[in-house]
């Protein structure tokens, strides 16, 4: 298993994230410069790594983890890839170059991060959602309807709730995006986790 670390609370993580101009990529499309930029300045090493490995492999991720296990699986494909809170990381060309890659893309209810770089700068996601909704039931590849219905009542909820709480993120959007909120998903796969 190949396992990225999500951004942290460092300046550098965050230059990372922030740098969305597009920029080409070797296996197709254009990328995110900020994580390609990321994933050249370790893939030698974690390249290296890999050799010699059985040739079942997986890769994941959370959010910045998640963005550079799908770069790294252009680069070596591994046998299945499972991401959690995901950015979009490509264009159209560079998701159709992972088109045949076996992936489970997990979202948690109102996630912002799920939601960038826009759409409107070209930037797309690799295959449906894995969606968990504001319960924690998974839905895979629901219509965008249960989405937007599910997200009225969560982040509605989360208002009642919480968002008044001190110490609590005022916002669901952002709560949604936290690590913890996503342990559970890959055991609610058919079959479980991998």
């Amino acid at each position: 298993m190949l396992t990225f670390r999500g951004t942290e609370l460092e300046p550098r993580d965050w230059s990372t994230d922030l740098n969305a101009l597009p920029t080409a990529w070797p296996a197709g499309g254009q990328v995110h410069r900020g994580f390609a930029d990321a994933l050249r300045d370790v893939w030698d090493e974690v390249a290296a790594a890999l050799v010699g490995l059985p040739s079942r492999l997986l890769y994941t991720g959370h959010s910045l983890g998640a963005a550079l296990a799908t770069l790294a699986a252009s680069l070596r494909q591994p046998t299945v890839r499972y991401t959690f809170g995901s950015p979009r990381v490509g264009d159209a060309a560079f998701v159709q170059s992972l088109a045949a890659l076996p992936h489970h893309r997990f979202v948690n209810c109102c996630d912002v991060v799920c939601r960038v770089p826009p759409e409107a700068l070209g930037y797309a996601h690799l295959g449906p959602p894995a969606y968990l909704d504001g319960y924690g039931h998974l839905h895979v590849a629901p219509d965008d309807e249960l989405v937007e219905k599910d997200q009225a009542r969560a982040r509605r909820a989360y208002l009642w709730r919480y968002a008044w709480r001190l110490g609590t993120l005022w916002t669901r959007d952002v709560a949604d995006h936290t690590p913890a909120n996503y342990v559970a998903a890959a055991a609610q796969l058919p079959g479980g986790a991998p």
